[in-house]
């Protein structure tokens, strides 16, 4: 009998593991976001007038609900021709474009640069260009993260990239060299009037993980925050780009200070962001709240924008998570908005697309007068 007391034990406390616990919801709590006002400075303190009006209309959404959005919301996220290939999804599903369009700058670096009249770079940032031009004009807010590659190769060690990215570094050359490259997309980033498009851009993100070579453990604080203010210098005084809104976001921290811990300065920072994703631990909602609240008081504190910059559960597993999960967790936050992770295929996304399962609950959740697309926030 003790020996089955001890299973039934085990089992009991297994099963709460597992399951999602409901503690830290309050199913009564309001939202009632705070007025930020717009900053004297910015990050680039030559930030063009489109991107200083995207933060005032930011912070007018704020007070409306919040923006949804997803990375790459137009179908297979990587460029890479697959059999079963998702494309315009999300629009399919919803009968509107997202309020938040997600890219990534992570394969700008691997483009051969020839002399030929147009080359692969030539390519890849034409067609970049085009989708977010395409994006911007189905009323779209576009955000910029950047998964930088290993300059070492593929499957190397990620000890020490970092510092060599700095002044006097192995990598330095290699560094300008790809933003440069990241110089000439963006600032090819033009509207059918002749406008530069504003970005909201996340580098150097998830910081406080330890998978990406400017993450935990592979390289200073000191070194991190010098790369962050070396982006911003670079960028704009060497290569001109005036219309980004720069956005720290690490991944899920346990408390303020391992949020703040590789933060840059005031100076250097216009928008915060956190990054949670559900791993079917039972901790998404909990953990969720517990970083929304955190990032909500500094945000408060420092007179910002904050986003739930990156959430989502791969391929949807649960059919009610949209309403049982990411709306209890938001519902009451005063986030700008919030965007789930791409599609790739129907053996990876983050929406669903036409004939899954989740899609009614999917525009249930988009159905509350909380929830803004594109429509709504034009």
């Amino acid at each position: 009998m003790k020996n089955f007391g001890i299973i039934v034990c085990l089992v009991t406390t297994f099963c709460f593991s597992c399951s999602e616990k409901d503690d830290l919801f309050n199913a009564n709590a309001v939202r009632t976001p705070p007025i930020i006002s717009v900053p004297n400075q910015f990050a680039d303190p030559n930030l063009n007038q489109q991107a200083r009006d995207l933060y005032t209309r930011l912070i007018n959404i704020t007070q409306n609900g919040i923006a949804f959005g997803q990375q790459q919301p137009f179908g297979t996220g990587n460029n890479f021709p697959v059999t079963n290939a998702l494309e315009q999804d999300f629009f399919e599903v919803t009968g509107d474009y997202p309020a938040i369009a997600g890219f990534d700058l992570e394969l700008i670096s691997l483009q051969p640069d020839s002399n030929t009249p147009v080359s692969s770079l030539d390519e890849f940032v034409n067609r970049f260009t085009t989708a977010v031009i395409e994006a911007h004009q189905n009323g779209s807010i576009i955000t910029i993260s950047w998964h930088h590659v290993n300059p070492n190769g593929f499957g190397s060690s990620f000890d020490g990239i970092v510092a060599k990215f700095l002044e006097g570094g192995e990598f330095r050359n290699e560094y300008i060299e790809r933003l440069s490259r990241a110089a000439r997309l963006l600032n090819n980033l033009v509207d059918a009037q002749g406008n530069p498009i504003p970005v909201l851009f996340r580098p150097w993100h998830e910081m406080n993980g330890n998978f990406f070579f400017w993450g935990e453990g592979f390289r200073t604080t000191q070194d991190y925050t010098q790369l962050w203010k070396d982006t911003i210098k670079i960028l704009s005084e060497d290569f001109n780009v005036h219309n980004l809104i720069y956005v720290y976001a690490p991944n899920l921290v346990s408390n303020r200070s391992e949020y703040l811990r590789n933060y840059p300065g005031d100076d250097y920072v216009d928008m915060l962001g956190i990054d949670v994703y559900d791993f079917r631990n039972g901790n998404y909602l909990n953990n969720a709240l517990r970083n929304l609240e955190i990032v909500e008081d500094i945000a408060l504190e420092k007179n910002m924008l904050f986003a739930l910059t990156e959430t989502g559960l791969e391929n949807v597993v649960d059919n009610t998570w949209f309403t049982e999960r990411l709306y209890k967790a938001i519902r009451s936050s005063s986030i700008t908005y919030t965007m789930i992770w791409r599609n790739d295929m129907t053996t990876f996304f983050h929406a669903p697309f036409v004939g899954h399962a989740s899609e009614n609950n999917f525009n249930e959740f988009l159905q509350n007068e909380l929830m803004l697309l594109s429509s709504d926030i034009q």
